[in-house]
């Protein structure tokens, strides 16, 4: 049963920057709905990983307790070609996306949230948001004083508010996943692996109940031409591979183009956040870090703020500015994977500089 309004704030996704934004939002007072079309536990394509950026805004939600029992990260290993190194890497960890959605939910429930699973929610204008349980005609309308959209790439609940359409990048790569059995690949714990392949990359990491978490970007004729997705992954992920059989009959999910931006993130009673407000190819496994600090903003600004959208996009702009930037140098390299290979080459020679940067990835940066 959808609950009368009205509401300080109507959250739509409950992924990581969802339910980052609906805790903050109740812990600062404001009277909150998280709206989720999925019914959990549910998989999404994602790296799993959260590096030390992630975890500490966690705590700062008062959200620790979701990382119980995540597997700790302390090294990457970067594969082009015959050429490898292992970097260290600490502080950041590995956790299930299912796991992690899940226990963010408890705690916005436990923060006071109303949670609605199950529900396809529509932004109409400012204040009025319209629910319907999937599938059923019936429409809700419920009144709120910011709504704030945090429902993904494939998100549909602003198609019908005017000025936020995407921007797609031409050389934009496709995502894709999957959650494969212990031993499938190579992969100790406490590792990231990475392979950078011609026409994109993939990652694996070994989750906390042993299973092994798949995740890649390639260029879409690159998947085509392979014959698809488990393919693809077989020939990036080379002779790692253990089980062709388990990549082969894998529940692989894919993802829209990933490299893009809103034409907005704001308007009158509307903010976005997470990967709904926009996306790069984050190789550095930087994605959830982003979401939840920037959901946590947005919660925070939209219950304190009469006007909230005035602020939002300069508040958004300095949530992972840095990091961004990275990440978009990163994935102009990664498109050539012999400079990679003769990049892999130097840090064998000389690694104290890549080891250092490594490091740096997923840290908070002060002052």
């Amino acid at each position: 049963m959808i609950p009368s309004g009205p509401f300080d704030v109507v959250v739509i996704g409950a992924g990581p920057a969802g339910s980052s934004a609906a805790i903050a939002a109740a812990r600062a007072g404001g009277r909150v709905l998280l709206a989720e079309r999925s019914c959990f536990p549910r998989t999404k394509v994602c790296g799993c990983c959260l590096g030390p950026a992630g975890v500490a805004a966690l705590g700062r939600l008062g959200a620790a307790t979701a990382l119980d029992g995540a597997l700790p990260l302390s090294s990457v290993r970067v594969r082009a070609g015959v050429r490898s190194i292992a970097l260290a890497r600490s502080g950041g960890v590995a956790i299930g996306r299912d796991q992690l959605d899940a226990r963010l939910v408890d705690v916005a429930r436990d923060a006071g949230v109303a949670v609605l699973h199950g529900v396809r929610a529509r932004v109409r204008r400012e204040g009025r948001v319209e629910l319907a349980a999937d599938g059923s005609a019936d429409i809700t309308t419920v009144r709120c004083r910011t709504a704030i959209v945090a429902d993904g790439l494939g998100g549909t609940s602003l198609d019908e508010a005017p000025g936020f359409a995407w921007r797609i990048a031409r050389r934009s790569r496709m995502g894709f996943g999957a959650v494969l059995p212990s031993g499938a690949v190579d992969c100790p714990g406490g590792e990231i692996r990475m392979h950078v392949a011609r026409g994109g990359y993939i990652g694996v990491v070994r989750l906390p109940d042993g299973s092994l978490d798949i995740a890649a970007a390639a260029a879409p004729t690159q998947v085509r031409a392979m014959g698809g997705v488990a393919a693809c992954a077989h020939a990036m992920l080379g002779d790692d591979v253990r089980s062709r059989h388990a990549l082969e009959h894998a529940a692989w999910r894919g993802t829209p183009l990933l490299t893009r931006t809103r034409r907005r993130i704001a308007a009158p009673g509307i903010l976005v956040a997470g990967d709904a407000a926009g996306y790069i190819e984050p190789f550095t496994g930087e994605g959830m870090t982003w979401a939840i600090t920037a959901g946590a903003a947005a919660g925070a600004l939209a219950a304190t703020d009469p006007s909230p959208d005035r602020a939002w996009p300069a508040i958004h702009a300095r949530c992972a500015r840095g990091s961004r930037i990275r990440c978009r140098a990163l994935a102009s390299v990664l498109r050539a994977p012999g400079l990679v290979g003769a990049l892999l080459g130097a840090a064998c020679l000389a690694p104290r500089p890549f080891e250092w940067f490594a490091g740096t990835i997923g840290r908070e940066v002060h002052g």
